[in-house]
């Protein structure tokens, strides 16, 4: 039974079981197990590599100064702070995703069972990292200690991985229903999202960091000794404080009390207090489905009627349907129009982070920059100008189009999308709320992306007029929006030839549809195919910008005219 609810619960993610089905489904599901199987390897071996070098160059500090015993140390106390990480994103995404856990709730299955197999799905992403981290950094120190011999050594850092996910998933579990359960105003999904959206705020800017080091640590090795042994040094000033961690931490090195220590601590969580919290935990969840009724006096109802009821426009109500319908889900959220925001974050903070990382001055840069620009002639500022249009477009076109909106467009409807063509509703309306959805985030990427060149405008003091200036977000502005239509319409196309309507829990309408990648696949080239032409092919001139816009425009018209055409008749038997 607990294995069954297990898996329930755990469909939004990719699981090895659901890859390795897809290879008796035919060439068409064989093509996409693949292409997921790649994405995970890639993913994951950029940041494996990268947390190999970041351990390998912690291990030489500490053996520097003598002090590599306290490896296994910081190997815990850094592997705990991103199981803890990865747990309360994972809890927050995930705490209430609708009508699974009200399924559930209408089974005779007892509280605990229901929470042993909700806590297992966070448990076991956050086993997998901790295991990978314990592993990497495990391996570097025992390699250089000599202690891969001992059979202990792998048992410390087996149980040390297992026992701290446990606790950590059970100590954020507990956290999210003791505040939950005292504090009923606070069940919304909305809050949930906004939880997830920090969280992944944080772990992007976390992520440009250490991308950033270890960088810096190939090609500057004094990095290394400079800056991330400030970072070493707190971490022992901590340990001091705290002697129990350093005696856990004895667990990797294969001391055999601190294992049985930790395996009796992640036991006795498990096993002892994860079905005690079940009935708390279902108690919490209710408040949080969309559906609710209030009985009310019958002024009450006069009152919200004349409040709330208006008329408005059938387009209107229809896209506010469509908008609301993204913003309040997590899944949809995180995994599509979060990225119009995030992406100049990451893109400032990775740049930021990187430059003041290496040891030089913000300041310094920006002054350079500002005497570059100030003895600039004609030629060089119109060469700025063109640069700055197209890097400003393409920033446009990729952060808009990976919002996701026409890729998912009916996918993310699902079953209700019946209840949508129930209604009196002509489904050439439902389809241009779709188009003009996704064509929303584009306007925003946009007017970020016109934001930043007036900041950088401002900042470096660039000698160019308000007319200048202006001809060159008019013209980014324009070639965005022909590229975008282009692959908004096509984006909308694949997701109206193939749909992914038949889902439980809209993690699998957006992280585990294939038409996203393909749109991101698609997106990536044509970004670059667009630069390779006006960079080598075309001249450096505005005007070139202008007829690429045309070109994408003329063969926008068609398109878009066969895909409404098209759509308005494959709605009708989807």
């Amino acid at each position: 039974m607990l294995y069954k609810l297990f898996k329930l619960l755990n469909s939004s993610s990719l699981s090895a079981s659901g890859v390795s089905i897809n290879f008796k489904k035919g060439p068409k599901a064989i093509a996409k197990s693949i292409l997921w199987i790649l994405l995970f390897l890639y993913v994951f071996g950029v940041m494996i590599v990268m947390y190999t070098l970041y351990m390998v160059g912690t291990y030489k500090y500490l053996a520097a100064s003598g002090n590599q015993q306290s490896m296994p140390l910081i190997t815990m106390l850094l592997s705990i702070a991103v199981i803890m990480f990865f747990g309360f994103t994972s809890v927050a995404s995930t705490y209430y995703t609708g009508k699974t856990e009200e399924l559930i709730m209408s089974l005779p299955i007892s509280s605990a069972k229901f929470f042993e197999a909700k806590f297992a799905v966070s448990f076991v992403s956050d086993a997998i990292m901790g295991l990978g981290m314990f592993a990497i950094s495990s391996i570097v120190y025992g390699w250089n200690e000599g202690l891969l011999t001992n059979p202990l050594f792998y048992l410390g850092f087996l149980v040390s991985a297992l026992a701290f996910s446990v606790v950590s998933v059970f100590v954020i579990y507990f956290l999210f229903i003791v505040i939950l359960y005292f504090i009923p105003a606070l069940r919304k999904k909305k809050l949930l999202t906004v939880v997830a959206t920090i969280l992944i705020i944080v772990f992007c800017c976390f992520y440009g960091f250490l991308n950033s080091s270890v960088s810096l640590s190939v090609t500057n090795p004094e990095f290394v000794n400079e800056k991330m042994g400030q970072s070493i040094d707190k971490i022992f000033e901590f340990s001091s404080k705290t002697p129990v961690f350093m005696y856990m931490a004895g667990a990797l090195n294969g001391r055999i009390i601190p294992i049985l220590i930790l395996a009796a601590i992640g036991g006795g969580v498990l096993f002892g207090l994860v079905p005690l919290v079940g009935g708390m935990y279902v108690k919490t969840l209710n408040g949080f489905s969309d559906v609710k009724s209030k009985k009310i006096s019958t002024e009450k109802a006069e009152e919200v009627i004349n409040k709330d009821v208006r008329s408005v426009s059938v387009f209107h109500a229809l896209f506010v349907r469509d908008y609301r319908n993204v913003v309040r889900e997590p899944a949809f959220f995180a995994n599509g129009p979060l990225f119009v925001y995030l992406f100049p974050v990451i893109f400032i903070l990775s740049f930021s982070i990187g430059f003041i990382a290496s040891g030089q001055g913000l300041g310094g840069l920006i002054g350079t920059i500002k005497e570059s620009a100030q003895g600039a002639n004609a030629e060089v500022l119109e060469l700025v100008k063109y640069i700055a249009a197209i890097s400003g477009a393409a920033f446009t076109v990729f952060s808009g189009t990976f919002a996701n909106l026409a890729t998912t467009s009916f996918s993310r409807e699902g079953k209700a999308l019946n209840d949508l063509k129930a209604m009196p509703v002509d489904f050439n309306m439902i389809i241009k709320v779709k188009f003009w959805h996704a064509m929303l985030y584009v306007g925003i990427a946009d007017v970020i992306s016109i934001i930043i060149i007036i900041a950088a405008y401002i900042l470096f003091q660039v000698p160019l007029s308000f007319g200048q200036l202006f001809s060159v977000m008019l013209v980014m502005t324009i070639m965005a929006a022909a590229v975008s239509l282009l692959l908004i319409f096509i984006d909308m196309f694949i997701d109206t030839a193939h749909p992914k309507l038949n889902w439980e829990n809209p993690m699998m309408a957006s992280k585990q549809n294939l038409n996203v990648l393909w749109s991101m696949l698609l997106s990536m080239i044509t970004v670059g195919v667009v630069i390779v032409l006006l960079v080598f092919v075309l001249p450096k001139k505005l005007y070139a910008l202008v007829i690429v816009s045309a070109i994408y425009a003329i063969i926008s018209a068609p398109v878009g005219a066969g895909y409404f055409k098209y759509a308005e008749k494959r709605l009708k038997d989807m």
